[in-house]
């Protein structure tokens, strides 16, 4: 066991030298650390070392700061004993010693005897509060070993391959998470190399379980997002060959930065997988979220972003803007390609048919002005796998073989076979999404949505309005998806921004109470909220309204 730390603090150099002595004479186990003059220096030290002392011994009387002072000070910030020295036979300094937090005091002129015995008792008191600290550090490692086995047992459960999982049974199982924002990455093995014909069983769990190593090392990290602030995260493998990882975030405003710790995390990932093993991974993860109840629907988005590795080839990362910008060969993007097609799987996924049909026929417009057949035949792809994913994020299943419909389009043997086959899938996926709805009851929904209109001002999550129609959160998550193609947080991020936005045509209205007034206590967060909204700034989304007023009333 390490040596007991004494700091003396005393403002006569000769007592604080024969106390000095009294102390190295009680054997090795003592350990002087600082003789300082008044109680001043002594706080001074204790907070630049951060405590680092386990028995303080001060004077009384002492200039700057008596040692009464001293003692509450130090006992408020630290853990430690304290003896009290003083010449003073007075019992209401003693008590006043004693109420402050000293264990015991010695009347000067010392006598040794009685200080050996004081110390002695000091170090069995200090030996059994350590003993005491560690079994308590060694209860709370274990008990931090079980909530995380506990948190990843759920998070596997919830991301299982089984479709249609009952999560009604986990309960409130959000409560064990603290609380921030998240972030789901799902991680799959590319093509494997030829030798890897050659392993056998062993060679694949040596692997296996080194991939998870690799991993959860990067992904437990507390610092991935560039600073010691509290991030962390869990990871743990799925069926065959792939993994999956949460991140997360106690932070709400910074959007930016969590996107580049994502982009960062998702290529130390990949790059020590393909550095340490035979293998390379593809990763995908859509964007952060406010609500882990949402973690099922994450999951169906993930899954069908994964597919653009059919289009694009593994050993990336994809993302829902990622996904919009990659394999258009030579071509540049075409924005208003990736609208016209972000527009269609809105509308599909809200069950809109004549203007899915629509929006279909437009995507296809601006496809047959491409001049590269290379890039038409990728845009045809990507399509089909956008509306893939619709009806996978919609229905919890998909509605067609993506597969299937991919080797469909690139046996196409003109542009008229390509178009004719989006629009069946599309047709396929209207028709499946409308089937699953006139299953379901839209009361509930429609409940929530005059509860949420309500509450557009105050603290509104998943299980506040779950509790509102007596459903279990996580089933309502999917049940409000399935009805209305939005998720509910995405409904209630749109309905306070719409009434965000009606507020700023009043140019009385400050910035601050308008973002107050829809829900959101931080001003920046709200900002960064409505630009992603609307494509402007609240004070550029005001000016505008108001030169337009203007320009009216001439």
């Amino acid at each position: 066991m390490s040596t007991i730390k004494v700091m003396i603090a005393d403002d006569e150099p000769r007592i604080r030298r024969g106390v000095e002595r009294l102390v190295q004479s009680c054997g090795e186990d003592w350990e002087v650390v600082a003789l300082l003059a008044d109680g001043v220096e002594a706080l001074e030290y204790l907070i630049e070392h951060q405590g680092g002392v386990d028995l303080l011994i001060t004077d009384i009387k002492m200039p700057e700061m008596d040692g009464l002072t001293l003692i509450k000070e130090a006992k408020s910030r630290f853990s430690l004993s304290a003896l009290l020295l003083t010449g003073y036979d007075d019992f209401e300094y003693i008590r006043t010693a004693l109420r402050e937090g000293a264990i015991d005091y010695l009347l000067k002129p010392i006598d040794r005897e009685l200080f050996r015995e004081r110390l002695a008792a000091v170090k069995d008191r200090v030996q059994q509060e350590r003993l005491s600290r560690m079994q308590w550090e060694e209860m709370s490692r274990q008990a931090d070993k079980l909530r995380q086995t506990r948190q990843r047992q759920v998070l596997s459960y919830i991301t299982s391959a089984a479709t249609g999982n009952d999560l009604s049974h986990l309960g409130f199982w959000v409560d064990d998470f603290p609380q921030g924002l998240y972030l789901l990455l799902y991680i799959s093995l590319d093509a494997m190399p030829v030798k890897t014909r050659a392993y056998t069983e062993k060679d694949w769990q040596a692997y296996y379980y080194a991939l998870e190593n690799i991993i959860d090392e990067i992904v437990t990290r507390t610092d991935w997002c560039g600073t010691p602030s509290g991030a962390g995260g869990w990871s743990w493998r799925g069926s065959g060959a792939e993994f999956w990882a949460l991140l997360y975030h106690p932070a709400t405003d910074s959007g930016e930065v969590l996107d580049a710790a994502a982009e960062a995390v998702s290529e130390s990932i990949r790059s020590a997988i393909q550095t340490y093993t035979p293998f390379t991974v593809s990763i995908a993860h859509g964007d952060w979220l406010e609500d882990l109840y949402l973690l099922p629907g994450a999951k169906r988005e993930v899954l069908s972003l994964i597919h653009y590795r059919l289009l694009h080839g593994g050993n990336k990362r994809f993302t829902p803007a990622a996904a919009a910008e990659q394999g258009k060969n030579e071509e540049k993007p075409d924005m208003e390609l990736t609208q016209l097609k972000q527009k269609l799987k809105q509308a599909i996924g809200q069950g809109r048919k004549d203007e899915a049909a629509e929006l279909c026929k437009a995507v296809f417009k601006v496809i047959e002005r491409m001049s590269s057949p290379g890039a038409i035949q990728s845009s045809v792809q990507s399509t089909v796998v956008l509306i893939h994913s619709v009806g996978l994020e919609s229905c919890g299943a998909p509605c067609f073989s993506v597969e299937e419909a991919l080797n469909t389009v690139k046996r196409a043997v003109n542009l008229q076979e390509m178009k004719l086959e989006l629009e069946r899938l599309v047709r396929t996926s209207l028709n499946q999404i409308e089937e699953v709805r006139e299953q379901g009851n839209t009361q509930p929904v429609e409940q929530a949505k005059a509860w949420i209109a309500e509450h557009l001002g105050g603290d509104i999550t998943i299980r506040r309005i779950a509790e509102q129609v007596h459903m279990n959160p996580n089933y309502f998550c999917q049940y409000f998806k399935l009805q209305t193609g939005e998720t509910i947080l995405d409904y209630v991020t749109r309905r306070r921004m719409e009434q965000a936005a009606a507020m700023l045509r009043d140019p009385g209205v400050k910035l601050l109470e308008i973002s107050q007034q829809v829900g959101y206590q931080n001003p920046k967060y709200f900002g960064r909220l409505f630009k992603e909204w609307s494509g402007q700034s609240p004070s550029k989304y005001r000016e505008q309204l108001n030169a337009g007023k203007e320009i009216h009333s001439e």
